[in-house]
Protein backbone atom coordinates (compact mmCIF):
# COMPACT_ATOMS: atom_id res chain seq x y z
CA UNK A 1 0.00 0.00 0.00
CA UNK A 2 1.43 3.32 -0.83
CA UNK A 3 2.19 5.69 2.15
CA UNK A 4 -1.04 8.78 0.58
CA UNK A 5 -3.48 6.00 1.43
CA UNK A 6 -1.91 4.89 4.67
CA UNK A 7 -2.06 8.57 5.67
CA UNK A 8 -5.30 9.10 4.50
CA UNK A 9 -6.65 6.22 6.01
CA UNK A 10 -4.97 7.68 9.65
CA UNK A 11 -6.83 10.83 9.10
CA UNK A 12 -10.28 9.17 8.29
CA UNK A 13 -9.54 7.31 11.51
CA UNK A 14 -8.96 10.24 13.80
CA UNK A 15 -11.26 12.16 12.30
CA UNK A 16 -14.33 9.06 13.26
CA UNK A 17 -12.91 8.43 16.76
CA UNK A 18 -13.04 12.81 17.38
CA UNK A 19 -16.62 12.72 16.18
CA UNK A 20 -17.56 9.97 18.20
CA UNK A 21 -16.23 11.07 21.17
CA UNK A 22 -18.82 14.31 20.37
CA UNK A 23 -21.77 12.64 20.24
CA UNK A 24 -21.06 10.39 23.54
CA UNK A 25 -20.39 13.76 25.45
CA UNK A 26 -23.37 14.75 27.49
CA UNK A 27 -25.16 18.38 25.96
CA UNK A 28 -25.46 20.70 29.04
CA UNK A 29 -29.00 22.59 28.95
CA UNK A 30 -29.92 25.39 31.48
CA UNK A 31 -33.32 26.53 32.56
CA UNK A 32 -33.98 29.72 34.49
CA UNK A 33 -37.41 30.64 34.54
CA UNK A 34 -40.47 29.91 37.45
CA UNK A 35 -43.95 28.08 37.51
CA UNK A 36 -44.15 27.67 33.95
CA UNK A 37 -40.99 25.92 33.63
CA UNK A 38 -41.38 23.60 37.20
CA UNK A 39 -45.09 22.57 36.42
CA UNK A 40 -44.39 18.98 35.74
CA UNK A 41 -40.91 19.13 35.25
CA UNK A 42 -40.68 20.68 32.06
CA UNK A 43 -36.54 20.20 31.56
CA UNK A 44 -36.91 16.54 32.43
CA UNK A 45 -39.83 16.13 29.73
CA UNK A 46 -37.36 17.93 27.46
CA UNK A 47 -34.77 15.54 28.23
CA UNK A 48 -37.15 12.39 28.03
CA UNK A 49 -37.97 13.67 24.33
CA UNK A 50 -34.56 14.49 23.02
CA UNK A 51 -33.19 10.82 24.57
CA UNK A 52 -35.97 9.43 23.26
CA UNK A 53 -35.66 9.75 19.67
CA UNK A 54 -32.01 8.22 19.63
CA UNK A 55 -30.35 10.72 21.31
CA UNK A 56 -28.06 10.92 24.52
CA UNK A 57 -29.85 12.08 27.59
CA UNK A 58 -28.43 15.82 28.20
CA UNK A 59 -27.72 17.15 31.40
CA UNK A 60 -30.49 19.34 32.39
CA UNK A 61 -30.33 21.85 35.53
CA UNK A 62 -32.56 24.11 36.57
CA UNK A 63 -33.94 27.57 38.39
CA UNK A 64 -37.54 27.83 38.64
CA UNK A 65 -38.86 29.24 41.92
CA UNK A 66 -42.68 30.17 41.14
CA UNK A 67 -44.00 33.88 40.23
CA UNK A 68 -40.29 35.26 39.33
CA UNK A 69 -39.39 37.78 36.20
CA UNK A 70 -36.18 38.03 34.36
CA UNK A 71 -34.88 40.57 36.28
CA UNK A 72 -35.96 38.70 39.54
CA UNK A 73 -33.73 36.14 38.38
CA UNK A 74 -30.38 38.50 38.18
CA UNK A 75 -30.66 38.35 42.47
CA UNK A 76 -31.81 34.72 43.19
CA UNK A 77 -28.36 33.26 44.56
CA UNK A 78 -29.54 29.52 43.29
CA UNK A 79 -29.46 31.53 39.13
CA UNK A 80 -26.64 32.98 39.21
CA UNK A 81 -24.29 30.19 40.49
CA UNK A 82 -26.05 28.06 38.25
CA UNK A 83 -24.97 30.39 35.40
CA UNK A 84 -21.44 30.93 36.53
CA UNK A 85 -20.91 27.38 37.03
CA UNK A 86 -20.14 27.45 33.35
CA UNK A 87 -19.77 25.16 30.05
CA UNK A 88 -23.69 25.70 29.31
CA UNK A 89 -24.12 24.38 25.50
CA UNK A 90 -27.99 25.88 25.91
CA UNK A 91 -29.60 28.40 28.28
CA UNK A 92 -33.73 28.55 28.26
CA UNK A 93 -34.74 31.56 30.00
CA UNK A 94 -38.48 31.74 30.87
CA UNK A 95 -39.92 35.33 32.07
CA UNK A 96 -42.98 36.00 34.18
CA UNK A 97 -46.45 34.44 32.30
CA UNK A 98 -47.85 38.45 32.22
CA UNK A 99 -44.00 40.56 31.55
CA UNK A 100 -43.72 40.18 27.81
CA UNK A 101 -47.73 41.06 27.45
CA UNK A 102 -47.36 44.26 29.91
CA UNK A 103 -44.55 45.32 27.70
CA UNK A 104 -46.74 46.52 24.94
CA UNK A 105 -48.61 49.26 27.30
CA UNK A 106 -45.84 49.76 30.39
CA UNK A 107 -42.57 51.14 29.91
CA UNK A 108 -40.87 50.43 33.32
CA UNK A 109 -42.02 46.54 32.17
CA UNK A 110 -40.86 47.04 28.74
CA UNK A 111 -37.68 48.24 30.48
CA UNK A 112 -37.13 45.41 33.44
CA UNK A 113 -37.94 42.59 30.65
CA UNK A 114 -35.35 43.67 28.21
CA UNK A 115 -32.90 45.33 29.99
CA UNK A 116 -32.92 42.11 32.29
CA UNK A 117 -33.06 39.22 29.34
CA UNK A 118 -29.72 41.06 27.75
CA UNK A 119 -28.28 41.02 31.13
CA UNK A 120 -28.57 37.93 32.06
CA UNK A 121 -27.08 36.92 28.36
CA UNK A 122 -24.17 38.97 28.98
CA UNK A 123 -23.59 37.21 32.13
CA UNK A 124 -24.15 33.74 30.35
CA UNK A 125 -21.69 34.36 27.89
CA UNK A 126 -18.84 35.31 30.48
CA UNK A 127 -18.81 31.49 31.88
CA UNK A 128 -20.17 29.95 28.94
CA UNK A 129 -19.29 32.30 25.85
CA UNK A 130 -20.46 29.04 23.22
CA UNK A 131 -23.42 29.14 24.87
CA UNK A 132 -26.68 29.70 22.12
CA UNK A 133 -29.71 31.11 24.58
CA UNK A 134 -33.09 30.06 23.79
CA UNK A 135 -36.28 32.29 24.62
CA UNK A 136 -38.78 30.39 26.00
CA UNK A 137 -41.91 32.24 24.48
CA UNK A 138 -45.04 31.63 26.83
CA UNK A 139 -49.03 31.83 26.13
CA UNK A 140 -51.90 33.76 26.23
CA UNK A 141 -54.28 32.84 29.19
CA UNK A 142 -57.36 30.63 28.23
CA UNK A 143 -60.13 32.30 26.94
CA UNK A 144 -62.55 32.00 29.82
CA UNK A 145 -59.79 34.03 32.02
CA UNK A 146 -61.67 36.96 30.22
CA UNK A 147 -65.12 36.08 30.87
CA UNK A 148 -64.07 37.41 34.77
CA UNK A 149 -64.99 41.09 35.18
CA UNK A 150 -61.96 41.80 37.10
CA UNK A 151 -59.48 39.92 34.77
CA UNK A 152 -56.00 42.30 34.24
CA UNK A 153 -56.68 43.76 30.91
CA UNK A 154 -53.09 45.29 31.09
CA UNK A 155 -52.15 42.05 29.18
CA UNK A 156 -54.57 42.12 26.51
CA UNK A 157 -58.36 41.80 26.03
CA UNK A 158 -58.40 38.10 24.31
CA UNK A 159 -56.23 35.18 24.22
CA UNK A 160 -55.20 36.54 20.34
CA UNK A 161 -54.64 39.87 21.38
CA UNK A 162 -52.07 38.40 24.44
CA UNK A 163 -50.48 36.03 22.06
CA UNK A 164 -49.36 38.69 19.76
CA UNK A 165 -47.93 40.88 22.58
CA UNK A 166 -45.78 37.90 24.13
CA UNK A 167 -44.61 37.23 20.66
CA UNK A 168 -43.58 40.47 19.67
CA UNK A 169 -41.95 40.69 22.57
CA UNK A 170 -40.16 37.55 22.89
CA UNK A 171 -38.62 38.52 19.48
CA UNK A 172 -37.39 41.53 20.63
CA UNK A 173 -35.51 39.39 22.92
CA UNK A 174 -33.86 37.98 20.30
CA UNK A 175 -33.13 40.79 18.46
CA UNK A 176 -30.61 42.35 20.91
CA UNK A 177 -29.01 39.32 22.00
CA UNK A 178 -26.58 37.75 19.79
CA UNK A 179 -26.35 33.86 18.96
CA UNK A 180 -30.34 33.81 20.49
CA UNK A 181 -32.88 32.34 19.16
CA UNK A 182 -37.23 32.18 20.26
CA UNK A 183 -38.67 28.76 21.13
CA UNK A 184 -42.30 29.44 19.87
CA UNK A 185 -44.07 27.49 22.62
CA UNK A 186 -47.17 30.17 22.61
CA UNK A 187 -47.27 30.46 18.92
CA UNK A 188 -47.58 26.25 19.21
CA UNK A 189 -50.44 26.41 22.18
CA UNK A 190 -52.15 29.24 19.39
CA UNK A 191 -52.09 26.71 17.14
CA UNK A 192 -53.55 23.88 19.27
CA UNK A 193 -56.61 26.14 20.37
CA UNK A 194 -57.28 26.76 16.70
CA UNK A 195 -57.04 23.07 15.45
CA UNK A 196 -58.73 21.43 18.37
CA UNK A 197 -61.49 24.12 19.49
CA UNK A 198 -63.68 21.10 21.15
CA UNK A 199 -60.57 20.38 23.51
CA UNK A 200 -61.95 23.19 26.00
CA UNK A 201 -58.94 23.68 28.44
CA UNK A 202 -56.72 20.44 26.85
CA UNK A 203 -53.27 22.49 27.69
CA UNK A 204 -54.11 24.38 30.56
CA UNK A 205 -55.25 23.86 34.23
CA UNK A 206 -58.64 25.46 36.05
CA UNK A 207 -56.61 28.25 36.89
CA UNK A 208 -56.74 29.78 32.84
CA UNK A 209 -52.73 30.16 33.15
CA UNK A 210 -50.52 27.67 34.04
CA UNK A 211 -49.96 23.97 32.31
CA UNK A 212 -51.81 21.02 32.33
CA UNK A 213 -49.52 17.64 31.76
CA UNK A 214 -50.56 17.94 27.91
CA UNK A 215 -49.39 21.73 27.73
CA UNK A 216 -45.73 20.87 28.99
CA UNK A 217 -45.52 18.30 26.97
CA UNK A 218 -46.10 20.37 24.11
CA UNK A 219 -43.93 22.82 25.35
CA UNK A 220 -41.28 20.78 25.66
CA UNK A 221 -41.79 19.53 22.20
CA UNK A 222 -41.59 23.01 20.73
CA UNK A 223 -38.36 23.98 22.67
CA UNK A 224 -36.68 20.33 22.07
CA UNK A 225 -37.09 21.00 18.12
CA UNK A 226 -36.44 24.86 18.65
CA UNK A 227 -33.00 23.32 20.22
CA UNK A 228 -32.43 21.23 16.87
CA UNK A 229 -32.08 18.52 19.15
CA UNK A 230 -34.27 15.99 17.26
CA UNK A 231 -33.69 13.30 14.41
CA UNK A 232 -36.77 14.55 12.18
CA UNK A 233 -36.68 10.69 10.50
CA UNK A 234 -37.13 8.86 13.56
CA UNK A 235 -39.91 8.72 15.55
CA UNK A 236 -39.88 10.71 19.06
CA UNK A 237 -40.22 7.25 21.77
CA UNK A 238 -41.69 9.19 24.52
CA UNK A 239 -45.08 10.00 25.54
CA UNK A 240 -45.26 10.09 29.23
CA UNK A 241 -48.83 10.45 30.88
CA UNK A 242 -50.49 10.58 27.42
CA UNK A 243 -52.04 8.13 25.23
CA UNK A 244 -50.24 7.66 21.39
CA UNK A 245 -53.17 9.91 19.95
CA UNK A 246 -52.78 12.53 22.27
CA UNK A 247 -48.88 12.71 21.88
CA UNK A 248 -49.06 12.57 18.31
CA UNK A 249 -51.39 15.47 18.18
CA UNK A 250 -49.24 17.40 19.88
CA UNK A 251 -46.12 16.59 17.98
CA UNK A 252 -47.73 17.31 14.81
CA UNK A 253 -48.86 21.21 16.41
CA UNK A 254 -44.98 21.34 17.77
CA UNK A 255 -43.74 20.68 14.47
CA UNK A 256 -46.03 23.15 12.77
CA UNK A 257 -45.23 26.01 15.40
CA UNK A 258 -41.72 25.61 14.59
CA UNK A 259 -41.90 25.02 11.27
CA UNK A 260 -44.06 28.46 10.51
CA UNK A 261 -42.20 30.90 8.51
CA UNK A 262 -43.55 33.78 10.93
CA UNK A 263 -41.60 31.85 13.24
CA UNK A 264 -38.30 31.16 12.75
CA UNK A 265 -35.66 32.95 14.09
Amino acid sequence: MSRLPRIFLLFLLLTLRSHAADLTEPQRILFIGNSYTGYNNLPRLVGEIISSNGNEKPQIKSSNPGGRTLENHLSIRETLTLIDEGNWDLVVLQGHSMEAAMSEINEVTRKSFLNSGRALAERIRKSSPKARIVFYQTWARHADYWKDPKADRSIGNSPNEMSERVRTWYDKQQEQCANSFVAPVGQAWTLFYQAHPKQAKALHIADNSHPSYQGSYLAALVIAHSLNALDGKKPIGFHGKLTEQQANDLKAIAKKACAAPALKN
